[in-house]
């Protein structure tokens, strides 16, 4: 399974550290800020950073389609998550301008982009780095554990790890973090080494799309015609995107 070079650490090394531990940082302080509606919207800029990413770090070059694709989904998105819900809106837990919320989102953002494009480097190979390339699988493994480390080094995770490993608590997010840190990089993972970048973070940003089922289902909420008008535009995007 570890048949990743010192090259190709090196890249995941620094997708980790870019995308996981700063990126995320951000976006969760956005969040605090914001709250989750208006920083999902903020967070949706991604594609937009890894299509300028993409183009400049990588050579790629995306269809016209693929190009109104992207601009239909992210269209879509933001329909559906800049609706005003008729339950009361989650507040932000960090009092702090709407300036700094924003900033922070939209270096969540940029930072996504730069650790996606170290991840598709790392995963797929580069001639011009000397690095080989690996696995999606072996992909995830090397950036969840550097992120991990970085994260402990700087001591950010030691009292929260000794809280989280109460089973009290375990049990309730072990779920979750199976199903996002791994199973969803890994899935990323395999969406940076297939596909062109821009298209990956676009398809990765459809997240809001998937979870109106599931909140009409376990919780009841109402869904409206405004977000099933977002939903299929949203969709409608994907397909564009994807068949360009």
């Amino acid at each position: 399974m570890f048949a990743a070079d010192g090259n190709t650490w090196i890249l995941l090394a620094i997708s980790s550290v870019v995308g996981i531990v700063i990126g995320d940082t951000f976006y969760f302080r956005s969040l605090q800020i914001l709250g989750p509606r208006r920083a999902l919207i903020v967070s949706t800029t991604s594609p937009v950073f890894a299509t300028i990413a993409g183009w400049v770090g990588l050579g790629e070059s995306l269809a016209i389609v693929s190009l109104l694709g992207i601009f239909l989904t992210l269209a879509g998105i933001t329909i559906v998550i800049a609706e005003r819900s008729s339950a009361p809106e989650t507040v932000a837990h960090l009092p702090a301008s709407m300036t700094r919320g924003v900033v922070m989102g939209l270096l969540g953002s940029i930072c996504n982009a730069g650790g996606a494009t170290f991840s598709h480097l790392g995963t797929l190979g580069s001639d011009t780095l000397s690095a080989s390339g690996c696995g999606p699988l072996e992909a995830t493994v090397i950036r969840v554990c550097i992120a991990a480390a970085a994260s402990i080094a700087a001591g950010a995770l030691i009292n929260t790890a000794r809280r989280s490993f109460d089973w009290s608590t375990l049990r309730t997010y072990l779920p979750a973090v199976i199903c996002g840190p791994w199973l969803g990089i890994w899935m990323s993972q395999i969406a940076y080494r297939q596909c062109q970048l821009a298209i990956a973070i676009t398809l990765t940003c459809t997240t809001p799309l998937f979870v109106m089922p599931l909140l009409r289902i376990l919780y009841g909420y109402r869904i409206t015609v405004r977000g099933l008008i977002g939903a299929i535009v949203a969709l409608a995007g994907v397909y564009l995107t994807v068949a360009g």
